[in-house]
């Protein structure tokens, strides 16, 4: 009843668990943004970013702090180390922040900070399209029908719109206008912003009730916008003002309405931003879950809620989703869960070919099913979610699962064949306390080396630990199970057949199967047999050349460790082929948006006409009125994306397609036809986005000085260097152009002549050109922005706007040419900094190169560079944070072989035998080489992780050998004998314990596409396994001897 009520439970855990792609993962970087509009990169840097950076600079356990400067934006990166606590920390950043808030600039706009997760995307992006409508009616309908109602689902934080064109009240002033009437824009805008308003005026108490008195001024129409005054012409001492306003009779006693020098109007906002999908221009909806929220349901809920939109919707109203997160969920889920399930059935035929059993091994298999969902129970008192890492966990240890039962089962059988006039009852109580010990430390040795992993560092540690968890819980679960479980079905269930020692030894099974299968479970057991005689005569043999053949293992083992360490390409992580890959397309800084994005037609039609295409999303430019984190990450007027995902039954790989593209515009006509843009190529090979190098460029070279002018020469020369090295395209660099601008010197004497301040020049100036919300309009539940504006005719020049009026506290109107001057010149549109210090970035990609190869050409290229005192140069991207990774996951290897040992000292009680069983782990390093070398696979952190597990599970052969040559000895047989006898004794349950976590693992090292994150981690597994396998089973009886011998002649 104890197991029914644990598979109850493991049931019910297993509906409640969240499902998401991958574990939560507390990223250690702070993001401070400050918006501060109208202002240039140099006076962002100088007000702004550098007083930030000082007051952060000193917080505890900060690692590194990075800035960018630009147009109206200050954009600072705080980063610490991997085992700070980012709550604490972000309270530190704000708490510094506060106390500089007053040295910031008084319009600066409130600074924002900001948790980095690298998996905070939308789940889903749904595009809206129609051939017929208007892009206003369009963005309108989006947010009517999908917006509100998506929000409205359950588990939904919010619901983003962009694209489409928004409407706007447009208030085009006339400068003549202006200019006759005396009336300045600043005037006109402060007029908007005075009448348009409800406000509050107390309460009034008058016998029982109280009344709240409200002054209502809020616009009802468009027309009243008009009507608004915005100065009296007449002498103070006039009477019935409003009256006399209406004559004509006297032009200067009167008031001038917003009419007389403006138009009102209701117009198409000016756009800044073009969205497409599949050709057709559209609007997208950004769909965002509530953090606790599974993201199987909500997008399944939203879906539900789509569908009932659907019907209701106008025929030429297109509904797509772009992209879908559940979909990678539930594929990358499944796949693994497949690879379990796959890697169970292996195991269950291994255990069929050995015992030619079917119910024997049936009763073995019958472990999983209960430990896997007593597993789900633990996660979800754990808040372990369903992900790929944990999902991973549990498919790697379905073979493995199996090991203690193997051996259980194999050792209860041999009891009763021992002794069968005892019965069953007998041989499953002392069978499984007999091999209690030595299980109980094999397990121990295989939760030793995950332990470790809890703690490790960086990214591995956060990704990783989910899993190490998993195995070491199924692990736990799995042994206890094989030791309660497990005896009393072979009682029960097991016990009833009538078993010989030939019928289990030597033929397998009972009479039934052997009539029904016999004649398969034969031929399948003929390699198992073939195994048993072959090492009948290897094993004495290798004990008469002991030396001899140890020393062509120390060589097998010295070329895999060449391999491994020189030979065999590194990566951070696996490279996954997810079909599909973005195309960034730089303009030249100050591009107007509408060039852009015909530049962007020209690309996007030419991916169209290439095979396998499945849908395209383009993005020119970014709304400007987006939240604080769409600001962040968008895109100038200068910029586009191309988004690009590839069918799912294609053949060729996505690198493979870009590189047609990128020779396609690298010739002539494809990049004449694009020019003056710039592309780059981005495949979306990882879920985690950019590296902390801020690209996804492999190959990254930091320059840092203290002047621009020398940096830009250091960057073109460095960039030079690079392009010339093999196996290099697509080198870049984050120096930004110079952005053409005019400036507004201002005559400081003349200017405080007319009691004139720098605020007041500028903000007309600004109000003129750019254009000002003066206020809102409120209509159907919606506002619309009412913007004031010079007419596009007072401003397309220079000269034009010297006219502009500025109204003097002298009650004067002057024109701004009368005190200051214009130049046009060019500035810098981005600032970058590091570490407090101005940084620029060369990027490279790599192509059909290792990134070992390339970085050491790259260094060997950047080496030959003359670097300025003051300045430094720097390779930093993937080869820096590899380093980084790998000398942790290393120290946590070093770890788990030290713990392996304690482990084995303890149950041995002597420190020799458990060093004999540690010549186990190197054995696994010639099968992890020959892996690799066979799969193609680089070292990633999942393959070390892989080898990480390798050093619990191939000492446990070691411990079963040594185990049972020390009982044999101890019945008085001499060393060799015993070796011999313990060799061929335990060939059978080593190989079928071998075989069943190998080939458990097999399915996991084949997965493809979005599942192969963890294919190292399988191949390393599977590969290690059996090569240390076959090879423990004389090597380790070759030291055992060996150095008995030893210790024999040093006692003599």
């Amino acid at each position: 009843m104890v197991y029914i009520g644990v598979v109850l439970f493991g049931v019910i855990s297993f509906k409640l668990l969240a499902q998401e792609l991958f574990p939560p993962i507390s990223y250690p970087q702070l993001s401070i943004v400050t918006p501060y509009e109208n202002a240039a990169p140099e006076e962002i840097e100088t007000l702004i970013t550098k007083p930030i950076e000082e007051a952060v600079g000193g917080i505890s356990g900060l690692r590194k702090v990075s800035s960018t400067s630009k147009e109206g934006l200050s954009l600072v990166l705080v980063e610490f180390g991997w085992n700070q606590n980012m709550d604490y920390a972000s309270l530190s950043v704000r708490e510094k922040i506060d106390l500089i808030k007053e040295r910031l600039p008084r319009d600066t706009q409130e600074p924002v900070v900001l948790k980095y997760n690298p998996f905070d995307r939308p789940v889903m992006v749904i595009s809206i399209s129609s051939r017929e409508r208007s892009a206003i009616q369009l963005r309108e309908l989006s947010r009517k029908w999908f917006k509100d109602e998506i929000e409205k689902v359950q588990g939904i934080a919010s619901a983003n719109i962009s694209g489409g064109a928004k409407e706007q009240i447009l208030i085009d002033v006339d400068q003549a206008k202006l200019k006759a009437s005396k009336v300045s824009i600043v005037e006109v805008s402060d007029a908007i912003a005075s009448a348009n308003l409800n406000f509050p005026g107390g309460t009034i108490k008058e016998s029982f009730y109280e009344y709240l008195v409200r002054t209502l001024g809020e616009f009802k129409h468009i027309d009243e916008i008009g009507q608004i005054p915005i100065r009296i012409q007449a002498p103070a001492e006039s009477k019935n003002l409003y009256e006399q306003q209406k004559s004509e009779n006297d032009p200067s006693n009167r008031l001038i309405l917003l009419k007389d020098v403006a138009s009102v109007s209701r117009e198409i906002k000016e756009r800044t931003s073009f969205s497409r999908f599949n050709g057709v221009e559209n609007v997208t909806i950004s769909v965002q879950k509530q953090a606790a929220a599974n993201v199987v349901q909500v997008t399944h809920n939203v879906k539900k809620k789509l569908n009932e939109l659907e019907a209701q919707l106008p025929k030429d109203i297109h509904v797509d989703v772009v992209s879908d997160q559940s979909k990678s969920v539930n594929n990358a889920l499944g796949g693994v869960k497949d690879a379990g399930v796959q890697g169970g059935i292996l195991a269950f035929l291994v255990l069929v070919i050995f015992l030619r059993d079917f119910k024997n091994s049936g009763l073995v298999i019958t472990i999983t099913p209960i430990t896997v969902l007593a597993t789900f129970t633990l996660m979800y008192f754990m808040h372990i979610s369903l992900n790929v890492i944990s999902m991973g966990g549990i498919a790697l240890g379905v073979g493995m699962l199996l090991d203690n039962a193997v051996v259980v089962i194999e050792n209860v059988y041999r009891k009763f064949r021992e002794n069968p006039e005892k019965g069953m009852t007998h041989a499953a109580i002392s069978g499984s306390e007999e091999v209690m010990a030595p299980m109980v430390a094999s397990t121990l040795t295989t939760v030793s080396v995950f332990l470790p992993i809890v703690f490790v560092t960086g990214i591995a540690g956060q990704l990783f630990k989910q899993l190490a968890l998993v195995v070491v819980v199924t692990q736990i679960i799995s042994a206890v199970i094989a030791f309660t479980l497990l005896p009393m079905l072979i009682n029960k269930i097991g016990g009833k057949s009538s078993l010989t020692e030939r019928d289990i030894h030597e033929e397998g099974g009972s009479v039934k199967s052997r009539k029904l299968f016999g004649a398969l479970l034969e031929k399948l057991g003929t390699p198992i047999r073939m195994i048993e005689k072959a090492y009948d005569k290897i094993l004495p043999a290798f004990l008469k050349r002991k030396w001899l053949y140890l020393m062509l293992v120390l060589g097998l083992f010295i070329l895999s460790i060449d391999y491994l360490v020189y030979g065999v390409d590194k990566v951070l992580l696996p490279k996954i082929d997810q079909g599909e890959f973005t195309l960034k397309i730089d303009m030249p800084v100050g591009t107007r948006v509408e060039f852009t994005n015909e530049i962007t037609k020209r690309i996007e039609d030419f991916v169209r006409t290439l095979p396998d295409i499945k849908t395209i999303s383009v993005v020119v430019g970014s709304d400007k009125d987006s939240d604080t984190k769409q600001v962040v990450e968008s895109l100038g007027s200068s910029q586009a994306e191309i988004i690009v995902n590839l069918t799912e039954d294609r053949m060729t790989a996505t690198s493979d397609v870009v590189q047609e593209i990128r020779k396609y515009f690298e010739l002539s006509k494809g990049r004449k036809s694009i020019l003056p843009a710039r592309i780059s190529y981005i495949l979306n090979e990882s879920a985690f986005g950019v590296g902390s190098a801020g690209s996804d460029a492999p190959v990254v070279i930091n320059i840092k000085g203290p002047k621009l002018e020398v940096l830009t020469q250091l960057i073109r020369k460095a960039q030079e260097k690079v392009s010339t090295v093999e196996g290099i395209y697509g080198v870049t660099n984050n120096m930004a152009e110079p952005f053409p601008e005019t400036k507004i010197i201002i005559d400081k004497d003349r200017a405080s002549f007319y009691r004139l301040s720098v605020v007041n020049i500028a903000q007309a100036a600004n109000i003129a050109m750019k254009g000002i919300t003066a206020s809102k309009f409120k209509e159907e539940g919606r506002e619309i922005d009412i913007r004031v504006q010079l007419r596009s005719v007072d401003r397309d020049r220079v000269k034009k706007l010297g006219l502009l009026m500025i109204r003097s506290p002298l009650d004067m109107d002057i024109p701004l040419a009368d005190f200051v001057k214009f130049q046009r010149g060019k500035g810098p549109s981005e600032i970058k900094r590091e570490s407090q210090e101005r940084t620029l970035q060369v990027f490279a990609k790599i192509h059909d190169r290792s990134l070992k190869d390339v970085v050491n050409d790259v260094q060997t290229r950047i080496q030959n560079l003359a670097i300025p005192e003051h300045y430094s140069i720097q390779i930093a991207g993937e080869s820096q944070e590899i380093q980084e990774s790998f000398s942790s996951l290393i120290f946590a290897l070093a770890l788990a072989v030290i713990l392996v040992y304690m482990v084995m000292a303890a149950q041995f009680e002597s420190l020799w035998q458990p060093f004999i069983i540690m010549f186990c782990l190197p054995l696994s390093m010639i099968g992890v080489a020959l892996s690799l070398w066979v799969f193609n696979t680089p070292i990633s952190m999942v393959a070390i992780l892989g080898i990480i597990l390798l050093g619990g599970i191939v000492v446990n052969n070691g411990i079963i050998l040594i185990d049972f040559i020390n009982q044999l000895r101890a019945n008085g047989i001499s060393i060799y004998d015993a070796t011999i006898q313990a060799g061929k004794t335990r060939l059978r349950p080593i190989l079928m314990t071998a075989f069943s976590s190998a080939f458990g693992a097999l399915p996991l090292a084949m997965a493809k596409g979005e599942d192969a994150l963890q294919a190292p981690l399988g191949v390393t597994a599977v590969g290690g396994i059996l090569i240390a396998t076959f090879l423990t089973l004389v090597v380790v009886p070759a030291i055992y001897v060996g150095s008995s011998e030893i210790a024999e002649r040093f006692k003599k």
